[in-house]
């Protein structure tokens, strides 16, 4: 799938109409498009958006398509149309996407003007259109709503994917992608059909069976309402991310310059502090386990020095180690010879002093054992003499993260009391609203964790409940023959499930390889790799031996390791595209849409992101402010351009009326 055109007409900030060509060459594949913040950068995101599925991201919202300038230019009676036009061409043939909607003033008043209009066309030989009648068949053959997030999407915040709360959102995918929706739908099936035949198997019991039916009932409903508590909380704690991050986008690009910074500078405390976090936790764990492996040790070093003193005067003593071994002995006395080459006869003097010398004689087993022990001890008390220094600088190391991490939480602070105290009214309430959705978020994460354990611990008692039903017996020919029809649900079920969680780990497993590999050609530090654990979490890690800092990932790190995913997940649906086993969505080559890719990168992960970006995919689209725009991300981004855009701010005396886009090709 190749996207080779978009248009836009009076969307948000473009007023009149913009067209963008998009690369899509072999080696020539991406698009950059550049802008200064606030010049439409978010509107050609946006434009992908609502043209495919009808919606906006934040912060714009539907309600203000149509352009300011081109709202203020329609004269009473008269009409204007917003819509985004967007060409594509796929496995040979051309289709046009169009979305569109009307507006009229009436009375000096500008409404929407009769219904949205959507239409899909695909051109047929002699460039003619050819209406596209089953539009949601269309798109899931294409890039499904709940994937769109992989394909198009801000490069600032997908570095979610590479925090804990990240793993269902990577899962989904993974489900996605592979086009396990039928086993997902068969789970259901089964679940309602155990649900159905355990009421029936209850109506046609004794009292006693009975009694276990009204059991596994019970349990089955309370984990139905923990799970719909789960995926309320789960909704509430995504709405409240949303409405936190556009608070803080609203004091980020505040008019205020001292706003802006102070929002800016509180914004950096926080991530740093949220890192010295993760820092302090790997310490902690790394001072508990010196504790549990060493200081045990120190607790019974008197015992090692007393035992190493009694080896060591047995020694000196020339009785550890032997210098003779009982065998030899017993070889000199069998054949009556002494090593001197006096005879031996049994009995005599000679013979008798020979033969005590065995008292003092080793073995083997027991020399072995010397040695071992005596390296042990020596050993040991070596790590004793080391304990202490180690512990107290772990400890030092400890305190030092803890006093910095409490500093920059200490200004944080002190940055949102300012501003709730601010004369402007807006930024106040704002603030306070920050605090709410923070104090939201937190008990919201609690709750979600809490309920997760609890529901883990009833799914196990379900399993129990279900093993009872099995193995119990139900008289009556009636309840025999719904017990079996239970029993083949209870089987089926658990073969579904087993061939569900098959494919899933997988995917899982081979998505992890693919990510370590892209991950390391846009790395900074050679040691460390990514990697997508079975839990599917996104994790940095250390391939260094005994690394102390193992999966502490900064703000960077994770936006890259996001991307890895990202890039992998595009490769598996370009391999999957002939794969269609049991898949409802059978992949494809798709292209990346990003919008500020290199906003939380250090200099070095900038180079490494922006040299490899046109790997990601067999098509990007870049969008990047001029903030983010470097030398180093000039220099390696520029030979795999194909097409580069600039976007600016309008006439002023226009600007004025209404904010918009000038938008020109520069390659």
């Amino acid at each position: 799938m190749i996207i080779t055109k978009l248009t836009a007409n009076n969307f948000f900030r473009f007023f009149g109409s913009y067209s963008f060509e998009f690369a899509h060459g072999k080696d020539k594949n991406v698009t950059v498009v550049r802008g200064d913040n606030g010049t439409g950068k978010t509107t050609l995101l946006n434009a992908f958006y609502w043209c495919l599925y009808g919606d906006v991201m934040e912060p714009l919202v539907i309600e203000k398509l149509l352009n300011e300038l081109a709202e203020h230019k329609i004269a009473v009676g008269d009409t204007d149309d917003v819509f985004v036009e967007i060409f594509i061409e796929d496995k040979g043939h051309e289709y046009i996407i169009k979305r569109q909607r009307s507006y009229k003033n009436r009375d000096n008043t500008v409404v929407p003007f009769g219904d949205e209009e959507f239409n899909i066309s695909q051109m047929d030989g002699n460039g003619n259109p050819i209406p596209v009648k089953d539009k949601q068949n269309f798109f899931d053959n294409f890039i499904p709503k709940n994937l769109r997030g992989f394909f198009f999407f801000d490069g600032e915040r997908i570095n979610r994917l590479a925090q804990v709360d990240g793993r269902d959102e990577i899962k989904k995918a993974i489900l996605d992608i592979l086009g396990l929706t039928k086993l997902e739908r068969l789970k259901e099936f089964f679940e309602n059909l155990k649900k159905d035949y355990n009421k029936e198997l209850k109506q046609n019991s004794d009292r006693e069976q009975q009694h276990l039916t009204e059991e596994y009932e019970t349990l089955i409903a309370q984990r139905d309402k923990m799970q719909d508590k789960i995926d309320q909380f789960k909704d509430n704690l995504r709405i409240a991310n949303q409405n936190l991050a556009e608070t803080e986008r609203y004091l980020e690009t505040h008019n205020s310059e001292n706003v802006k910074t102070q929002q800016k500078l509180r914004k950096s405390l926080e991530d740093s502090a949220t890192a010295l976090g993760k820092q302090i936790i790997e310490k902690t764990k790394i001072k508990n386990a010196l504790v549990t492996k060493s200081f045990k040790n120190n607790l019974i070093v008197e015992c090692f020095n007393y035992s190493y003193e009694y080896l060591e005067s047995k020694r000196q003593r020339g009785e550890l180690p032997s210098d003779i071994k009982v065998q030899f002995i017993d070889d000199l006395l069998h054949d009556h010879t002494c090593i001197c080459g006096r005879c031996l006869d049994e009995g005599s003097t000679e013979y008798k002093a020979v033969e005590a010398k065995k008292a003092y004689a080793g073995c083997n087993e027991l020399d072995d054992a010397y040695h071992r022990l005596t390296a042990y001890i020596k050993a040991q008390q070596g790590e004793t003499a080391t304990f202490f220094k180690r512990y107290h600088d772990i400890n030092g190391e400890i305190f030092d993260l803890t006093s910095e991490k409490e500093s920059n939480e200490k200004q944080a602070k002190e940055i949102g009391a300012a501003l709730r105290k601010s004369d402007e009214e807006e930024i106040a309430q704002r603030e306070a609203l920050r605090d709410q959705l923070k104090n939201d978020i937190l008990e919201y994460t609690l709750t979600i964790r809490q309920t997760e354990n609890e529901l883990a611990d009833k799914e196990n008692q379900i399993a129990q409940k279900e093993k009872q039903i099995k193995q119990a017996e139900f008289k009556g020919g009636q309840a025999e023959v719904i017990k079996k029809r239970l029993d083949l649900a209870f089987q089926l079920a658990d073969m579904n499930e087993k061939i569900r969680t098959y494919f899933i780990e997988i995917t899982r497993a081979n998505l992890d390889s693919r990510i370590r590999d892209v991950f390391n050609t846009m790395k900074e530090k050679e040691y460390r790799f990514a990697r997508l654990t079975s839990n599917f979490i996104l994790e940095i890690t250390n391939d260094l031996e005994d690394a102390e800092d193992n999966r502490i990932l900064s703000t960077g790190e994770g936006q890259v390791a996001s991307l890895s995913f990202i890039g992998s997940l595009v490769s598996y649906a370009r391999e999957k595209m002939q794969d269609e086993l049991m898949s409802d969505f059978s992949g494809g080559d798709f292209p990346i849409v990003m919008d500020s890719p290199f906003g939380n990168l250090t200099k070095g992960h900038k180079g490494n992101v922006a040299r490899e970006i046109g790997n990601l995919a067999s098509q990007v689209i870049v969008i990047v402010s001029d903030e983010q725009w470097s030398s180093v991300v000039e220099d390696n981004i520029s030979p795999r351009v194909g097409a580069f855009y600039r976007m600016e701010d309008g006439s002023d005396e226009k600007q004025s009326v209404g904010e918009h886009t000038v938008v020109r090709r520069v390659k």
